[in-house]
């Protein structure tokens, strides 16, 4: 393989195989005027095939210092359009470095490091007021959770994060045969079209702290998993009894929708006189 030799630190497993390439760019869908940020970049495999598209600006940023050299060396890399730079995805504001540009124009791809999967997924999803839709390769496992269904294993947080910020969809899946290193383990492509509303009338980052929470033991009903976040909001959530045609003494969050969450949410937030206090 040319380029440099991937290092575990940065959990790097670099794509080789050009038609999987070539479907994950087409995914995106980048149009004329789109500006598109890609994460981890790596060996330029993605990077190249996004200057083949009608994207007018092109930031790559890795973490890896030996990334970013072999990438500005290359003559492809020379495009006007393309910027590559040092650093750490998760502080980076899409809105931010693209100001002047409107946000359905604005879009997120990269095969991500398994090591900081959940980071990038929840930064992303955030971000969803920042940035129109997501493409992401990432573990099969991590896949299925983002469109997890409840009362199966993978549905969690991740899920109802993914459905309160975007609409997630897996496209297709990449065999370990497609990477170096080989991984151990399959990998799979998700498309995220990100609301730029969230889908529940609710404060997103109270309600998720509240799903949070609610998953935090999953083997127990709600009125055990959210005994302390009903007392950080002042709800004594062992006497509720039903609330919403549940009954939080014998349900559990995984039986619940999103929606069902949602309504939960605001069904015991509404409880509150004044929840300041």
């Amino acid at each position: 393989m040319s380029g440099f030799a991937p290092r575990k630190q940065f959990s790097q497993n670099f794509l080789t195989d050009p038609r999987t390439a070539d479907k994950i760019v087409q995914s995106l869908g980048t149009g004329p005027g789109d500006v598109v940020l890609e994460i981890g970049p790596g060996t330029g495999v993605l990077t190249q095939r996004l200057l083949r598209t009608p994207a007018s600006s092109i930031l790559a940023i890795d973490l890896d210092p030996r990334a970013i050299e072999h990438l500005r060396q290359q003559p492809w890399a020379q495009d006007k359009r393309l910027v590559v730079r040092e650093g750490d995805a998760l502080k980076i504001d899409p809105a931010t470095e693209w100001p002047d540009i409107a946000r359905e124009h604005r879009a997120v791809i990269g095969n991500i490091p398994y090591s900081i999967t959940s980071d990038l997924l929840f930064w992303a999803l955030e971000h969803h007021r920042s940035t129109s839709r997501v493409v992401m390769m990432m573990q099969r496992e991590v896949a299925r959770r983002c469109v997890a269904q409840p009362r199966t294993k993978e549905y969690g947080v991740l899920r109802v994060a993914a459905w309160l910020y975007s609409e997630a969809k897996i496209l297709f899946h990449v065999q370990p045969g497609s990477f170096f290193p080989r991984p151990d383990v399959t990998s799979s492509v998700v498309r995220f079209h990100l609301r730029e509303s969230p889908a529940a009338n609710v404060d997103p980052i109270a309600f998720m702290s509240f799903v949070r929470a609610a998953f935090s033991m999953r083997r127990k009903v709600m009125s055990n998993a959210l005994q302390d976040w009903g007392r950080r909001m002042s709800i004594d959530v062992r006497t509720c009894g039903e609330i919403g045609g549940h009954d939080l003494t014998k349900t559990r969050a995984e039986e619940l929708s999103p929606e069902q969450l949602a309504e939960l949410y605001r069904l015991l937030v509404a409880t509150v006189k004044d929840p300041g206090q």
